[in-house]
């Protein structure tokens, strides 16, 4: 029987050595414990605290509008940490942010890779998962597991299983307050609801990105990509031209129009589509 290791992983530093890079290969994931610094995570926590009342008045505001939430998609240290991974030129696919309260509900095991349909892993895409105040086994716990982001399935295969250890899984419940941890899309991953948080919210904003070379299914909620990247431009999120690369809407496709003729088309082999 697989048993939660206490502290969560094994740590990493914010070195641009080869070793978190070859881990990140086998295991899918890599952690930066307090990579970001106290008056940036501050103003992070005003940014979603901000969105979070908007979102109670009904509102839904495109995020990258919400004060240092848009400029943390083109963070410089985490620019440097992502272009290791993903090469000189990747594109911002979405962000999402929330304040996780008291009684949060969890998040059974998934994955986010973005493709349709599901046949390989020949480019890659990662999340970045924000902990603005850390984790301290309250609220929820992130689960992982290892090493899946090979395996080809689609998103929601393993939902069945809630939230369950799973043989091999991987729990983290502690990380120093502005943690970050990139996770290949592909890796196996959920949200474990946990008892505690009274008076001490975990602030979470989750960043993704995809490596350059193929077109991928663009975002799908709320505005469409090229309406979020048109207003991160104007607003100054590829700091003089230095990112533009991450708001080009020409790395995405129109995913709705694609799905339907996946719809219309899917039978038989789809090889034969393209033989």
């Amino acid at each position: 029987t697989y048993t939660p290791t206490p502290y969560g992983c094994p740590r990493h530093t914010t070195s641009m050595s080869e070793n978190w890079r070859a881990e990140f290969e086998t295991q899918g994931y890599a952690i930066f414990e307090g990579f970001l610094d106290r008056e940036h995570i501050d103003r992070l926590r005003q940014s979603v605290d901000e969105l979070m009342d908007l979102r109670a008045k009904a509102e839904n505001p495109v995020i990258i509008s919400i004060g240092d939430l848009g400029p943390l998609t083109s963070h410089p240290p985490t620019m440097e940490l992502l272009s290791s991974l993903l090469g000189g030129e990747f594109a911002m696919h979405h962000i999402h942010a929330s304040r996780h309260d008291r009684g949060r509900e969890g998040v059974c095991w998934h994955q986010d890779y973005e493709q349709y349909p599901q046949t390989n892993r020949s480019h890659l895409m990662v999340h970045a998962f924000h902990y603005l105040t850390g984790m301290n086994g309250e609220v929820g716990d992130l689960i992982l597991m290892p090493g899946s982001q090979r395996l080809i399935f689609d998103r929601g295969e393993h939902t069945i299983f809630g939230t369950a250890d799973l043989p091999g899984s991987l729990t983290i419940d502690r990380l120093a307050p502005g943690s970050i941890v990139i996770v290949h899309s592909a890796l196996l991953h959920g949200r474990r609801p946990k008892p505690g948080g009274e008076g001490r919210p975990r602030y979470f904003v989750d960043v993704s990105y995809c490596q350059g070379g193929v077109r991928w299914p663009g975002y799908r909620n709320g505005p469409g990509y090229r309406e979020i990247n048109k207003m991160a431009l104007a607003r100054g999120l590829d700091r003089g031209g230095r990112y533009a690369f991450l708001y080009d809407s020409d790395q995405f496709y129109d995913s709705a129009a694609a799905e339907a003729w996946l719809a219309e088309n899917n039978r038989g082999s789809l090889a034969e589509h393209f033989v």
